[in-house]
């Protein structure tokens, strides 16, 4: 079975060609070079390297958080594309996971962590059972002395294993000198985790545990500012986040139209299209999505390909989802699946006055090309003409 595997949840990202449970080639990410320029270069020279076509992989293996929202929905969005386009299953791995199966001791805890910023760490705790590694609890963000304190508290008198490629963390905090004195380790491993995200998509497919494009979701971990935590039942500390639910982004089906109709009647920014029109995204050269929070239809983007170009036609996100990531998540989605279909340039159109989209398209690294004087209706008023190069 040949997976390939992607891990792009921090800078220390990377791409791995597996075949069952050997790694045949690696390339890490060492350079500041964003994902969104480096990643799929990266994987032709893979691909080249191992004389395996994206077609030919079994599966997919990506890690799925927790990690930057940029970071983890860059992999996913690439993965989702080919999966989309070829039609093969993926693997959604921890990247928490990842770290914790490197563990080389026989404790009964192995305690996984990676730096969340903030001074915080991305956390979860482990415990071995029948030569395998049984999470406990959610994974979580937390302060690293709390995080020591709570695996403590939980493990008892069990010893704990601890693991990160970035251990700076815990042991730079007061509660390790406790912890080193029980006898307890901290083991280093590398941050070139594609290699073990692909024999981990292995044996998860080896137990049917697969997901497709439509189910792939993304585990950020922490939540947006904005949002309140509330603890109900759980049993993690009181200072730690469990995850909240990503946008979720997938084809565009024709019982979302009116779903998307509405959306559209609440931005009158946006190009206003009747329900018939949607009809069209069924035809050859138009692509459409729609995002999805906790299952409701909160955003959608359609386009067009002609040629070694594609156009957006429409994108929009329900106003009281925005600044939720929804609009660059459909977009980092569409962009994806440009790039698999070999798109050269992307060019969309936005109203004179729609300042926000224009600098979102701006941050997205889209460039003002023109103005097209009365090209809106109801409003009439102007469009911004703006152009991306996927492949320079």
């Amino acid at each position: 079975m040949f997976l390939l595997a992607l891990d792009t949840c921090d800078s220390k990202g990377s791409v791995a060609v597996v075949r069952n449970d050997e790694a045949l080639d690696t390339i890490a990410h060492e350079s500041a070079e964003d994902y969104s320029t480096w990643l799929l270069p990266a994987v032709q020279m893979l691909l080249k390297a191992t004389g395996v076509a994206l077609a030919d992989y079994d599966a997919y293996a990506v890690t799925a958080g927790p990690g930057s929202f940029t970071g983890v929905r860059m992999g996913l969005t690439t993965v989702k594309a080919w999966a989309e386009v070829y039609g093969r299953p993926i693997a959604a791995v921890s990247r928490l996971e990842a770290v914790a199966t490197q563990a080389l001791g026989e404790a009964p805890y192995v305690a996984a962590f990676a730096d969340g910023r903030r001074g915080q760490v991305f956390a979860a705790l482990y415990h071995r059972a029948g030569g395998e590694l049984q999470q406990i609890e959610e994974e979580m963000v937390i302060a690293p002395d709390s995080f020591v304190a709570w695996a403590a508290e939980t493990a008892g008198t069990n010893r704990i294993e601890w693991v990160s490629s970035e251990p700076r963390c815990i042991l730079e905090t007061r509660s390790w000198a406790t912890r080193q004195a029980a006898g307890e380790t901290m083991q280093t491993v590398s941050p070139i985790l594609a290699p073990v995200v692909g024999r981990l998509g292995h044996r998860m497919a080896l137990a049917n545990r697969l997901t497709d494009a439509l189910s792939l979701d993304a585990n950020y971990v922490r939540r947006t500012d904005a949002e309140s935590f509330r603890k109900g039942g759980s049993q993690l500390p009181p200072n730690a986040e469990r995850r909240i639910p990503g946008p979720v982004v997938r084809k565009f089906l024709p019982p979302d139209a009116d779903a998307i109709q509405e959306i559209a009647k609440r931005s009158p920014e946006t190009a206003q299209w009747s329900c018939n029109s949607y009809a069209i995204l069924s035809d050859p050269g138009y692509l459409a999505w729609v995002g999805e929070v906790r299952g409701a239809v909160s955003g959608f983007c359609i386009a067009r390909i002609v040629g070694n170009e594609a156009e957006i036609l429409n994108l929009a996100v329900h106003p009281a989802k925005r600044r939720a990531g929804i609009a660059r998540a459909l977009l980092n989605q569409a962009l994806a699946d440009f790039r698999v279909r070999s798109v050269d340039r992307v060019f969309l159109e936005v109203r004179e006055s729609n300042m926000a989209a224009i600098h979102f398209y701006e941050k997205q690294r889209f460039t003002r090309t023109g103005l097209r004087e009365g090209y809106y209706r109801e409003p009439t008023e102007a469009a911004v003409l703006m152009m991306r190069k996927l492949i320079d």
